[in-house]
């Protein structure tokens, strides 16, 4: 897994960077070298990380107190619609978005899930299509609906499922709604993949 590690508080975010380390996980930093660049991306000849599309999650490491400016590399994670981690006490979280998810403890165990995880993405497109009328409630927002959105986060590709009955007339537009949302809400990840599941 390719980790984000986000140095707002130094000593929490060397805890995290060497648990991820000692597990086999790569770290990327976005801190500059040059104290008079805000981060590593904007130095003359700097890279963000999150330009590569191969970032897989985003932790950062805190101890209390509100956003810290170096912390900013999360919010640019969160934009990029990679998922941020916040190590340590929930009670000092902040959150970055729905992508958010704290880890008090199983730090790997999160960091690994929030990878994966398309939850962000499946609310986005419920809420688009929902508001487009392209399907209903009573299409998704009931105790076994008859159509349903998974997405899982893979590097460099989403895969975005569709579930509906085989007999659903409307199957091809939500189909291409449902891509389309994907695709708006996040326009980083170069690959998407439309698996369609007929019930």
């Amino acid at each position: 897994m390719k980790v984000l590690l986000v140095e707002g508080q130094t000593q929490a975010a060397a805890a995290a960077g060497r648990e991820l380390r000692e597990h086999g996980h790569t770290i990327e930093g976005c801190t500059p070298v040059d104290p008079s660049a805000p981060c590593k991306g904007l130095e003359p000849s700097g890279v963000c990380p999150l330009d590569g599309g191969d970032i897989d999650v985003a932790v950062v490491g805190r101890q209390g107190g509100p956003l810290a400016a170096d912390e900013r590399g999360a919010l640019c994670a969160a934009r990029y619609r990679v998922p941020v981690v916040v190590a340590g006490d929930p009670r000092d979280a902040v959150s970055f978005g729905p992508g958010t998810h704290l880890a008090p403890s199983d730090l790997i165990g999160t960091c690994e899930r929030a990878a994966r995880s398309g939850d962000a993405h499946v609310a986005a497109i419920r809420r688009e299509l929902l508001m487009s009328a392209v399907v209903i409630p009573d299409d998704v927002d009931v105790d076994d609906p008859p159509i349903s959105f998974a997405v899982r986060r893979e590097p460099h590709r989403l895969r975005l499922e569709v579930r509906a009955p085989a007999d659903e007339p409307r199957l091809p537009s939500i189909v291409k709604a449902a891509g389309e949302a994907l695709r708006r809400f996040d326009p980083h990840t170069p690959v998407i993949d439309v698996i369609t599941i007929t019930t």
